[in-house]
């Protein structure tokens, strides 16, 4: 964590306020693990506070009791605070409203790098145009992926057939899952003779979540019988690119307000994928109905945790039994056209320069006279 930091300058200027002046804090996340608390004490065995007394440590950060909280540190000590999207904003500025005082929580979305992720080939069909190159360009990384997944699973996958995937952090809230929820159902998707789908699962549980570990496991022996499901491993840069290259749908199902932003479906939309998402984190500020992406409507996340995955699961498969699959099979025009929308509406807004420049002039180079 980088909150040491601020202990150094408080020992070298003696002042809160200069600390303040100094450092600026991004809150990534509303989940319990992303916002940890450790004894004070111990922290202070190892040296985390740059040998300043306890008593100075409490009385600059407001702490009372034996833990210490870093993201309530790192508040403290901010002139500045953002989440990293408007929805997270939202719900940080609830999160943290005993602490913050008369200070908000801002959002600057977060953003990816288009000239890292997108495919060069289809960055020039797009830019000229040309529906049938970008499809055919689609069809060319549905086979280099395809060909991962045969090299890793043995299992064949036909670049005709709509591709579904899903592929991040396994996290339990992200709901690797919950589209297996009904195993018949999915099987019936994916066997069926006509407008068939295949999934694709990727990603890395924490090595200290075992839970995580046991549904990834899960999902290999669940889907091991199904020729069109294949759970893949190594999620590194190279697999992340060649999935956002080849996917047809960006399957995002976290439960909602829990997603501070989901990067990973900014770069799939760049790349032609359309995203499928619960309307949190960036979805809200990027979907257009009909246009480049499928919402699921959000549940209401005050129920309980089995009510809300079996109404965002009905939910999701009806978007994907209804609208996603008659859409790509039987209006591949307009499939192609949400296919540059979302090209399109991904590199003008969630391009990398749009955010490191609201970083500089909402964070870095801000002044409380300023608007």
């Amino acid at each position: 964590h980088a909150l040491p930091l601020a202990f150094y300058l408080y020992n070298k200027y003696k002042s809160k306020e200069e600390v303040q002046q100094r450092v600026v804090f991004t809150t990534h996340t509303p989940e319990k693990a992303g916002n940890e608390e450790h004894n004070i004490n111990h922290m202070a065995k190892m040296g985390f506070f740059d040998s300043l007394d306890l008593g100075t440590v409490r009385e600059i950060t407001e702490t009372q009791g034996d833990m210490f909280s870093l993201t309530v540190g790192a508040i403290k000590l901010s002139k500045r605070v953002n989440a990293v999207s408007k929805i997270h904003a939202r719900v940080s500025n609830e999160m943290w409203s005993d602490i913050l005082g008369d200070r908000e929580i801002i959002p600057i979305t977060n953003a990816q790098n288009k000239k890292f992720w997108l495919d060069k080939g289809l960055q020039r069909a797009f830019e000229e145009n040309e529906d049938y190159e970008i499809v055919a360009r689609k069809k060319h990384n549905k086979r280099l992926l395809f060909d991962t997944v045969a090299d890793q699973t043995g299992k064949l996958f036909d670049p005709d057939i709509l591709t579904i995937v899903w592929a991040r952090r396994f996290a339990e809230y992200k709901r690797a899952n919950l589209i297996i929820r009904d195993y018949e159902r999915l099987k019936n998707l994916v066997e069926r003779s006509e407008k068939p789908i295949q999934v694709i699962w990727a990603g890395k549980p924490h090595p200290a979540d075992s839970n995580a570990i046991n549904l990834f496991n899960q999902l290999i022996y669940i889907t091991r019988d199904l020729k069109g499901c294949a759970v893949l491993i190594g999620y590194e840069l190279a697999l992340s690119t060649e999935l956002k290259k080849g996917a047809d749908v960006w399957l995002n199902n976290p439960r909602y307000t829990r997603e501070a932003s989901g990067t990973s479906g900014m770069t799939a939309s760049m790349n032609g994928a359309l995203h499928l998402s619960i309307d949190d984190g960036w979805h809200p500020e990027f979907a257009k109905k009909g246009e480049n992406s499928f919402t699921i409507p959000a549940t209401d996340h005050t129920l309980d945790i089995e009510t809300q995955d079996e109404i965002d699961y009905k939910n999701m498969m009806e978007k994907i039994e209804d609208e996603v699959i008659p859409l790509y099979y039987d209006e591949p025009k307009k499939w192609s056209t949400m296919m540059k929308n979302a090209i399109k509406d991904s590199i003008h807004n969630f391009n990398s320069g749009r955010m490191a420049d609201e970083y500089y002039t909402k964070m870095y180079n801000f002044e409380k006279d300023k608007s």
